[in-house]
């Protein structure tokens, strides 16, 4: 059976509250792997000092791999953190932000992707927010954005994001949530993870439901690890530690292809339970925003997630920091980290 290692064990690359925060970033999260050119990356998303959600590009440190402890988020010329592209227009519907990077390499003679969500409004939650899914591409070594997203919500659930894409066998899938708004203060979840193809990962199928509300599942990550295809599932954190929330953590399900047809996979098994006692205060509300990757043959896997930090309200936190001494931290509804466990388990155990 698939287990990860203890939360105590779990190390944080980035953290809100206790560092380190790259230069001109409030916070970080939703990391996706890859090995791209050779290369051991990270694509995330990230609140800017000026306010603004952003995609961003992290490598290991100078001799560390895909399991190092230390990352660096692509800078500019004084140190800042350099957004893979330019904001969209003002006009445009992803205009208040993108974030949930999913990165595809170039295949079948289409150019390298980025998917994301992107959001429309103001509001990041509540019922006057909206969220849809975009693409960028890779031309000339730029990254370029479509215009328009490549897959909307409709009513009831008018609101998807969290893509999760991959490319096999001829064709993308991609595994997103849909929901009637993202979930505000004292909201409980309502989670739909569906599933859709595509055959040029433009256009794509009419979705299907992988995980209904009952499951509550947010988001996932896919990988190839032995002999088997894992998939690593998130509930979605307790971000404004709402009560009565459902148990936090991670469950893994694994099958023989990445298929969309949910009854092709196994049963789920929790691996992380964030509601334990014990846990650290980084991640004590729960995780979120899998990221997955094995090397060719290894029978375990680097685990990336963010993670949501057991705080009070950022007055009262505030104060306790300054009485031990401590340096304040930026105002915040919540406080975000980017956690790194390992992933392990006998090739095929689960369901084999």
């Amino acid at each position: 059976m698939f287990s990860i290692d203890g939360p105590g064990r779990a190390t944080a690359l980035w953290d809100m509250v206790d560092g380190p925060m790259p230069r001109g970033l409030l916070g970080v999260g939703d990391p996706d792997l890859h090995v791209v050119d050779g290369v051991a990356t990270m694509f995330l998303g990230g609140f800017s000092t000026t306010f603004r959600n952003r995609l961003y590009l992290a490598r290991p440190a100078p001799g560390g791999g895909m399991d190092s402890a230390r990352w660096l988020i692509d800078a500019d010329a004084r140190g800042r953190a350099r957004p893979i592209v330019a904001d969209p227009p003002r006009d445009g519907w992803d205009r208040a932000g993108m974030h949930t990077p999913s990165y595809v390499p170039a295949v079948d003679g289409r150019p390298a992707r980025i998917y994301y969500t992107g959001r429309a409004t103001a509001r990041h939650y509540g019922p006057r927010s909206g969220y849809a899914i975009g693409v960028l591409e890779q031309r000339g070594g730029r990254w370029e954005r479509r215009d328009e997203p490549v897959l909307r919500g409709s009513a009831p659930r008018t609101s998807v994001l969290e893509p999760l894409v991959v490319h096999h066998r001829g064709r993308y899938v991609m595994w997103f949530q849909a929901d009637p708004n993202e979930i505000g203060p004292g909201e409980l979840p309502d989670y739909e993870l569906r599933v859709a193809e595509s055959a040029d990962g433009i256009a794509w199928s009419a979705p299907r439901v992988f995980a209904g509300p009952d499951e509550g599942f947010f988001d996932n990550a896919v990988h190839r690890v032995g002999d088997r295809w894992v998939m690593v599932l998130a509930r979605g954190a307790n971000l404004h530690n709402t009560p009565r929330f459902p148990d936090q953590g991670l469950w893994v399900v694994t099958a023989p292809e990445p298929s969309p047809v949910r009854a092709d996979w196994t049963t789920p098994v929790r691996v992380l339970d964030t509601d334990r006692p014990g846990v650290p205060a980084w991640m004590a509300r729960g995780v979120y925003g899998p990221a997955l990757h094995a090397s060719e043959g290894a029978d375990g896997a680097v685990l990336m997630y963010t993670a949501v930090r057991a705080a009070p309200k950022w007055p009262a936190f505030n104060l306790r920091r300054l009485l031990r001494g401590r340096a304040p931290v930026a105002p915040s509804p919540f406080y975000l980290a980017v956690g790194r466990s390992r992933l392990s388990g006998p090739p095929g155990a689960v369901g084999s």
